[in-house]
């Protein structure tokens, strides 16, 4: 049998310790429903068993069979209770071939083989033309058998080409006495074909699809991009033109090629995309898998000549493996190819499944048994020939490449009995009421359940499906919460609820992880930038070694930062960190060596040297301070230069401090240099200082008056003192080294802000003034109100009189002048009294009106 490459990926193990959070306990939670799931199921399973009956999968036996002469064996097929044998022998000098040198019949009972006669095919018709074949091509052998519903085909291949072929059609009829053969005609090759052997529609591309940029890329429904631009077939998942990386990425014939030279084509099988693509100038088709769910993207070949949808939309199954649509695949090493999907035989017990493939070549059969159940395909059974009886016994062979007399036919049991075959049940179960059917539909249902909870957090929306699935699961099936199904229901509610709650916190995780990822590209990027620039430097300059070592210690300090981050993937940190620490140590004993040589060092003497000869040169203060940054550049990186050295691992004392010594000797040169620019900077500042002081202070002089002058209001010399201070303080920090400058300063601050509170106390006593000559007037005013309205009639006169009279107006606009003048007091003195009038009118008016009777002259009692 073959060897198998699995790959399965185990449930994400959930941090431990403190970092254990909400998230990690959901986890857990839904882990454990999911094994009381399995362990529920597994009970249902057995149950389901004592009540159906179970046929498992199982070699009873290896017997053997002799042919009257030694051939090649090639194919067989059941009919009834025997067996068509199909083999080919080497004639020789025979003249004529007869039924005997092709065909051969045996019965088959009780595990048994007997050969006999050849009645079963014995028709004078049958036997002309089949003597006419050999008479007319003299290449014709013997292919195989097919039955296609009543009908049996036997196939012969009469020239080279596995499409030259001959069919002789047969009917299998059934009777009480057995079942027997009755020849039709040679004239069937029509109606021998092999099913279409890919089950979906592949669709090409089109112009719409493409996307330019600066790495186009063609768009499959927007849920996954691909290109062969740029030296390489890439796969992307992000609809991003800008960047050329993907997910996946292998090498095309032609690097220069454009977007529009692929031919691309693609199928839909829900959670997974199959791109079939041939690069420009490429002969043969490549085949990838996308899987959505997982983001991920692989080359599988296998599909080129036949792949068929599993039951149920579980996913593809082909001539060498399976891939699921949660990402679950397999594929087995047999080393066959150009095989052709021939058929599919569901069996009786609705869980197994045999898919056949077949070499026309070769005649090697492969069959491959998937369990809905389990969802696994089991290990691929190669043969040349088989056929089912009707109780599920398999027979096949396997031909050697002599031919030979004796042919090894191993006898299975299986599970694929005819359709008349009626297994021991118990009518009396709950479970028989169901319906085998209906039970491992529902349990492979569940199972699928178990292979996400199984899956890593990384798979798009798990826990979406897990809610969706585990709900759709107990809305399906009515049974599932019977104490006789061991209520599955409650598990898988269980599972639906850990899976809701994990919803919102996994959000959050992703976040965090989002982030640690980011940090940790960002990282690994920049140390291999860093790595690739050392790898690519010559270092024939101290100057090399400080900048490389330096950024060394940079990225090891942001890899170790990484350490504290969740999610890490500690083994890139680790290995990023050892690479650093690698080339650190390797670059450091370089640099040991280079600066023990004589003229390691004379890049920063001559540059010391340069800066300090120019001192004496300099006639502003600006080029001075451009000299002191770049004697102060120089500084630091001896400064980090002594540090390294410090840090190097110098075994000999020796040489460590004459490495030290020598660059001491030029840190004293940098200093005196250092000394000699700030004299020179105190010279030039004194002299420069002193003109741009005096002009500074004639500005600062007319700002004032200026300001002086537009101050109508105290708050606004507020505000101009304000601004007036903050021009000194600038003053005083720009020319912070001259005393003298210092004490005219304090001068001037005292200078203005008397100027402005003496502005501001004019200001005020002009305005107290304005506001008490407004206030007596206003008092004339009232007088003469109120002597006014003591001789109305009538309330309406009074009100008129308010409303209208000039008198009024003139209250209100002395209001109005004292509100501008900001003295709240006097304006609500001279509104209460205005008010006060009134109301006093009004209520002397209607006491004078109750009190006396035509006139005051009359006074009412009573």
């Amino acid at each position: 049998m073959s060897e198998a490459t699995d790959n399965q990926t185990d449930a994400a193990t959930p941090e431990s310790g403190m970092e254990s959070g909400t998230y990690e306990i959901i986890r857990n939670r839904l882990v454990s429903a999911g094994n009381e799931l399995r362990s529920r199921l597994g009970q249902l399973n057995e149950a389901r068993r004592e009540v159906f009956g179970s046929i498992e999968t199982e070699l009873l036996s290896t017997e053997r069979i002799t042919t009257a002469h030694n051939c090649i064996a090639r194919d067989m097929v059941a009919v009834g209770d025997r067996f068509l044998f199909g083999y080919n022998i080497h004639f020789g000098l025979k003249s004529e071939t007869e039924l005997s040198d092709v065909f051969a019949v045996y019965s088959h009972a009780d595990q048994n083989l007997h050969a006999e006669e050849l009645d079963l095919i014995a028709d004078p018709e049958f036997g002309t033309d089949f003597r006419d074949l050999f008479r007319y091509y003299k290449n014709a052998v013997f292919a195989k058998f097919a039955v296609r519903g009543p009908n049996l085909f036997m196939v012969f291949r009469i020239g080279r080409s596995v499409g030259e072929i001959k069919v002789f059609k047969w009917i299998i009829q059934e009777s009480e006495s057995g079942v027997s053969l009755q020849y039709v005609d040679n004239r069937s090759d029509h109606e021998f074909r092999f099913p279409s052997q890919h089950e979906f529609q592949w669709t090409r591309t089109r112009r719409d699809d493409h996307h330019y940029g600066e790495h186009p890329h063609v768009s499959i429904k927007d849920r996954v991009f691909v290109e062969t631009v740029g030296g390489d077939l890439t796969v992307k998942i992000e609809n991003n033109t800008e960047t050329g990386e993907g997910i996946y990425a292998e090498p095309v014939d032609h690097p220069d090629q454009t977007l529009d030279d692929a031919e691309i084509e693609y199928a839909l099988v829900g959670n997974i995309i199959l791109m079939k693509v041939r690069p420009y100038q490429e002969k043969d088709d490549r085949f990838i898998v996308f899987n959505e769910k997982l983001q991920q993207a692989m080359r599988l070949d296998s599909i080129r000549d036949a792949c068929i949808l599993l039951p149920d939309d579980h996913g593809l199954i082909f001539p060498n493996g399976y891939y699921l649509q949660d990402g679950e695949y397999k594929t087995f090493d047999h080393n066959l190819s150009n095989m052709l999907y021939e058929r599919t035989i569901a069996a009786s017990n609705g869980e197994d499944y045999l898919y056949v493939f077949y070499n026309r070549d070769s005649g090697t059969y492969v069959l491959l048994q998937y369990n809905i159940i389990e969802q696994k395909v089991q290990t691929p059974l190669v043969c040349n020939g088989w056929t089912f009886f009707d109780a599920g016994e398999l027979l096949c062979f396997k031909a050697q490449e002599d031919a030979q007399k004796h042919h090894a036919i191993q006898i299975w049991q299986t599970p694929y009995v005819d359709e008349g075959f009626i297994p021991e049940t118990q009518s009396d179960s709950f479970l028989n009421k169901i319906g085998n059917k209906e039970i491992v539909r529902g349990m492979a249902e569940c199972h699928e359940v178990l292979n996400l909870i199984s899956k890593e957090d990384s798979y798009n929306n798990l826990y979406t499906d897990l809610v969706k699935q585990s709900s759709e699961i107990v809305d399906s099936y009515f049974w599932l919460s019977r104490d006789d199904t061991f209520n599955l229901a409650e598990t898988l509610g269980m599972v639906n609820a850990a899976a809701r709650a994990a919803v919102d916190e996994f959000e959050k995780v992703v976040r965090v992880r989002r982030n640690t990822a980011e940090q940790t590209a960002a990282a690994k990027s920049r140390t291999e930038d860093i790595l690739r620039q050392i790898q690519h430097r010559r270092f024939e300059h101290i100057d090399d070694f400080v900048a490389s070592l330096a950024d060394l210690r940079s990225v090891r300090g942001d890899i170790i930062s990484l350490q504290e981050l969740r999610y890490v993937d500690a083994s890139l940190v680790e290995e990023l960190e050892g690479g650093v620490e690698e080339q650190t140590e390797r670059l450091s004993r370089k640099c040991v060596e280079f600066l023990l040589q004589e003229s390691s060092l004379q890049p920063y003497e001559q540059r010391v040297q340069d800066e300090q000869s120019r001192i004496d040169g300099l006639t502003k203060v600006t080029d001075a301070k451009t000299l002191e940054e770049e004697i102060t550049g120089s500084a630091t990186e001896l400064e980090m230069l002594i540090e390294i050295v410090s840090n190097l691992r110098i075994d000999d004392a020796t040489q460590r401090t004459t490495i030290i010594d020598n660059i001491s000797g030029i840190f004293s040169t940098v200093n005196q240099a250092r000394a000699l620019l700030k004299k020179k900077i105190r010279e030039l500042a004194s002299v420069e200082g002193v003109a741009e002081f005096n002009s500074q202070m004639k500005l600062l002089n007319q700002s004032v008056v200026n300001y002086l002058d537009v101050c109508d209001e105290p708050s606004k010399c507020e505000d101009s003192l304000t601004k007036v201070m903050i021009q000194l303080e600038e003053l005083e920090g720009r020319f912070a080294e001259f005393d003298e400058f210092i004490l005219q300063l304090t001068e001037k601050r005292e200078e203005v802000y008397n100027a402005f509170e003496n502005r501001k106390l004019q200001l005020t006593e002009a305005r107290n003034k304005r506001a008490n000559a407004l206030m007596n007037a206003a008092e004339r005013v009232l007088k003469g109100i109120q002597s006014r309205v003591s001789n109305f009639e009538t309330v309406n006169d009074i009100n008129g009189y308010f409303a209208s009279d000039l008198m009024i107006e003139k209250v209100r606009d002395i209001i109005s002048q004292l509100q501008e003048l900001e003295d709240s007091v006097k304006v609500d003195d001279v509104q209460s009294r205005l008010k006060t009038i009134r109301e006093d009118a009004v209520r002397q008016l209607k006491d004078r009106q109750e009190l006396y009777v035509d006139g005051e002259n009359t006074i009412r009692l009573g």
